[in-house]
């Protein structure tokens, strides 16, 4: 039996670890984990980060050029991803990808839609005609890398993707492989530098609202942070924006113009919010295309009626340049309306909500969305944070709003969450509302359950993680 063959059937079978180096005749010798089943591969890839660091660009991209080369023998290239829709921003981002992908499915295309975090699963970032992808492909696409990055270390002997990096580049095989005719792809943090940005020849570039996040990796002024997202503005592709703050829109336009990208802004004169039906929101759009288009969402997120329109927008453009020559006002109305984002204004029981709102300004959206809703019932928050966000900020919102009645804070596990008594702390400094503390989310729903009664309305907010946990235990 040769060698080669010998080595991979005893790492095949060897006990998970994380060195992946057996020596064999005195040489030492690397070989990237292969997973029998979908559990070791997601276990793998969170034990990810603990041994690689965030690469240069121009190493991201050198992996990348090699998969679509004759060298690696892949046979892919990224016309196999079709017509690619690229979307930056600080917030909405990933609910402006599910309404372009909805509105894409709903006019005939074959889609595929990749998007991060997830909030329970690590397949929730890989969808395919709106399905996530099964564990068998996730299973298949894991391994598939691993091959590869094996035989690139011929050319780079120490390159090692990051968590991240894996999960892009096994989307591009997953994708590839059944043929999709739209991929929309979002950016996992900033633009610029953000392995998305390997990506050549996008068809469309969007970028969402831009507010103060990840200071400590993109900057601690709007315009450093709007800098960084401008960086997927590529010439001669058109970009579409969420015109909000001068300061961004500026960074925006300035950038587009110097590498010749069309410009189109949307802002909050494109939309009207016409009222809150039957939990799904009305509004209308100014559209280029089509003039006035009544929409309704399934959601009673206002803020949703701002990612929609950028959508409607993103969707004409691509009609009128022939990119997807299919999408009509009927079917724009139909995306809309059936798009379905989880963790966004989620209804996930009667009268309970969770929204994954984590900064500033997703709370000031959240609030907002809030006080449409209610004017006179009870309102329970159940709340928690994690360290590197402003949370005494998002607070110091939260308690100055009428219609919330009551206040529960909760911890999220590990070390990433906030401690349950400096939540405590910073609520008691600033509400003589009651605030009820409990480290264990379970208790802490137990307690709003029963609290909230029949009439009242409880919203879950502070935290993607959090977000995932509700999902989690609730669903």
């Amino acid at each position: 039996m040769k060698m080669g063959v010998v080595l991979r059937k005893v790492f095949r079978e060897a006990t998970f670890c994380l060195e992946h180096a057996e020596i064999w005749k005195g040489m030492v010798i690397n070989m990237e984990y292969r997973a029998h089943n979908y559990k070791e591969a997601e276990q793998y890839l969170n034990e990810v980060p603990r041994f690689t660091t965030k690469n240069p660009l121009e190493e991201t991209r050198g992996f990348y050029q090699y998969l679509l080369s004759a060298e690696s023998g892949t046979g892919l290239q990224e016309t196999q991803l079709g017509i690619i829709i690229h979307v930056a921003g600080t917030n909405g981002k990933g609910s402006v990808c599910a309404y372009m992908d909805s509105i894409c499915r709903e006019s005939g295309y074959h889609t595929g839609l990749f998007t991060s975090p997830h909030l329970v699963t690590t397949r929730e970032r890989f969808r395919i005609d709106g399905e996530m992808v099964s564990e068998e492909e996730f299973v298949e696409a894991f391994n598939w890398l691993a091959e590869q990055i094996d035989c690139y270390h011929k050319y780079r002997e120490n390159y090692q993707p990051t968590y991240f990096e894996r999960l892009f580049f096994m989307m591009l095989w997953l994708f590839a492989k059944v043929g999709v005719e739209v991929t929309v792809l979002e950016t996992g943090l900033g633009g610029r530098l953000d392995t998305t940005n390997v990506v050549e020849h996008p068809s469309l570039t969007m970028i969402t609202e831009i507010g103060m996040d990840h200071m400590a990796y993109l900057g601690d002024t709007l315009e450093k942070i709007a800098g960084e997202k401008a960086g997927i503005i590529k010439s001669g592709v058109p970009v579409v924006y969420f015109d909000k703050r001068k300061e961004t829109s500026a960074v925006l336009w300035q950038k587009a113009a110097e590498v010749g990208a069309e410009c189109f802004k949307v802002s909050k004169n494109a939309y009207k919010i016409n009222g809150i039906q039957k939990k799904c929101i009305d509004f209308s759009v100014c559209s280029r295309y089509y003039g006035y288009i009544g929409l309704q969402a399934h959601t009673t997120a206002a803020y949703q009626a701002e990612n929609g329109a950028m959508a409607v927008c993103g969707a004409e453009l691509l009609k009128k340049k022939g990119a997807l020559g299919k999408i009509n006002r009927e079917s724009i109305i139909r995306g809309i309306y059936n798009m379905r984002w989880a963790g966004r204004m989620e209804e996930i029981r009667p009268n309970v909500y969770i929204d994954g709102a984590h900064n500033e300004d997703g709370i000031r959206a959240f609030i907002e969305s809030v006080m449409l809703m209610h004017e006179q019932s009870p309102v329970i928050l159940l709340f928690s944070a994690v360290n590197d966000k402003r949370y005494d900020s998002m607070i110091e919102m939260l308690t100055g709003v009428d219609c919330i009645d009551q206040f529960c804070i909760t911890q999220i596990p590990g070390s990433r969450g906030v401690r349950i008594e400096e939540l405590t702390q910073q609520f008691a400094q600033r509400t003589d509302k009651p605030v009820h503390a409990f480290e264990d989310f379970r208790d802490a729903y137990d307690f709003c359950r029963r609290a909230k009664k029949d009439v009242g309305t409880l919203y879950i907010v502070g935290s993607l993680y959090l977000a995932g946990l509700a999902e989690d235990i609730l669903k």
